[in-house]
């Protein structure tokens, strides 16, 4: 099947809208929650279930659904993967109560691998060069559009209810929809193949016991019956699955390939930096800027401040990141962006106490960690997954973010609590919460050193004549 002339500036938007509904959906939930809570009369743990189920069925399918994507095209897989939100969005915009609700979000986390086809798509129809820079600017909208979609959601709440910010996502993918299978095209697949079904079932149990045991960990207490049974139960699983896919003909991911370096160090090192990047931007410094042993801010200007850079920042600086990996290769973007990361994280930790040295290091995170972090394990994940299975080692990199996200927060939360005995959490909590942040970034940056950096994206220049 020949693929048909690809038009990059078109190709690019459409994927931006593409990955726009993902991220919609994601983003826009968080200032319509009270409303919600109000609403179906439920509580902060029902809206919390429902995200952290958005967010479980978001990593599953971006293992699974990218792999079998191997087989059965991409644009295609993309399509359904919209659809499918659609639905989701729908039934959340007409839910009579909060269960159906947290189903329809569940179901809305089967777009999860949206972002891993945007990337595949690129790399197997656009030269190497021209590839590295639209990834770069797919990936940019990863960290979010700079706090506007919650501005924008916040607005229609405001004027067209909560149920409206749904019926706003649901167009949005539609239109996407109709985007993609215009404009995208689809390249040749390798042909139908047997599902390695217990490879699936393993991985996804496996995630499903470690993300909410790390999700629920804080609520049911860490030596909790329920929450150990979760973490140990899905670690096995996960340890069980290299072995299931030796016997597969057609596994996810070869598991040869799995524990080579080609593969594991670049998902460990996802995990580590996301579990200290995102802890330390995303929950504990939020919370230092509103504590009152902290800055005593508002939760909007603390927003404003401390929140929307991260995202902002690397929404500018991330296409600057694609336009340099082909002349220096990913992996040293990533060791300088993580080096740059883990010396803002120490220069937070130590002088926690100043929320003027704290804002400037959350600028070093939002260029350094967002901008150039982000954007290159992305890319690496595509380039260096094996050219039968390109979506094996894809899909798993963009699990692993889902992985370390809750890692993060969860890690961040417990220690928070054990070093503030219990109580609020008090500035010496704070310090150590972003000293483990730092430490879980450095030892990232560790094991990054062990990426190979063959095919890492550098290409040539010709030679003078």
């Amino acid at each position: 099947m020949a693929v048909r002339a690809v038009r990059p500036v078109a190709l690019v938007v459409a994927m931006l809208l593409a990955v726009g509904s993902y991220q919609l959906s994601n983003t826009m939930i968080a200032p319509i929650n009270p409303a919600i809570i109000a609403s179906l009369h439920t509580s902060a743990g029902g809206v919390g279930l429902a995200q952290t189920l958005f967010f479980l069925t978001s990593a599953i399918s971006a293992v699974i659904v990218t792999r079998v994507s191997d087989w059965t095209g991409r644009r295609r897989a993309l399509i359904v993967s919209l659809g499918a939100l659609v639905v989701a969005a729908v039934i959340s915009a007409v839910a009579p109560g909060v269960a159906v609700y947290v189903v329809s979000r569940a179901l809305a986390g089967l777009c999860g691998a949206v972002y891993a086809f945007c990337f595949l798509i690129l790399y197997e129809v656009m030269p190497l060069r021209q590839f590295s820079r639209a990834l770069a600017v797919i990936a940019a909208v990863k960290s979010g559009l700079g706090g506007v979609e919650s501005v924008v959601g916040g607005a229609i709440a405001d004027t067209l209810g909560w149920r409206g910010v749904f019926w706003f996502m649901a167009a949005f993918a539609l239109v996407a929809i109709v985007v993609a299978r215009l404009v995208i095209p689809e390249v040749p697949v390798h042909g139908r193949r047997a599902m390695d079904w217990p490879g699936s079932v393993l991985i996804g149990l496996g995630l499903t016991g470690v993300l909410v045991g790390l999700a629920q960990g804080g609520a049911w207490g860490w030596a909790d019956a329920r929450t150990l049974a979760l973490l140990i139960g899905g670690v096995v699983l996960l340890a069980l699955f290299p072995l299931a896919e030796r016997r597969h003909a057609n596994p996810l991911i070869a598991a040869s390939r799995l524990a080579s370096r080609m593969s594991w160090p670049l998902l460990l090192t996802n995990v580590l930096v996301l579990a200290g990047g995102l802890g330390a931007t995303a929950f504990v410094v939020p919370l230092l800027s509103q504590a009152a042993v902290g800055y005593g801010m508002s939760a909007t200007w603390s927003a404003v401040v401390f929140v929307m850079p991260v995202s902002a920042i690397g929404f500018l600086t991330a296409p600057l990141a694609g336009w340099l990996a082909p002349r220096v290769g990913w992996r040293r973007l990533l060791l300088v962006g993580l080096a740059a990361t883990v010396a803002a994280l120490v220069v937070a930790a130590a002088g926690a106490a100043s929320p003027v040295l704290v804002f400037a290091m959350i600028v070093v995170l939002g260029g350094f960690y967002t901008g150039l972090v982000l954007t290159a394990l992305d890319g690496l994940g595509v380039l260096l997954s094996p050219s039968e299975s390109r979506g094996s080692l894809t899909g798993l990199n963009t699990a692993a973010f889902g992985v370390g996200a809750s890692a993060g927060t969860a890690v961040a939360a417990t220690v928070l609590t054990a070093a503030s005995g219990g109580g609020p959490p008090t500035m010496g909590a704070f310090t150590a919460a972003l000293w483990v942040a730092a430490g879980l970034a450095a030892v990232a940056l560790a094991v990054a050193f062990l990426i190979p950096s063959r095919g890492d994206g550098t290409v040539e220049e010709p030679a003078a004549v």
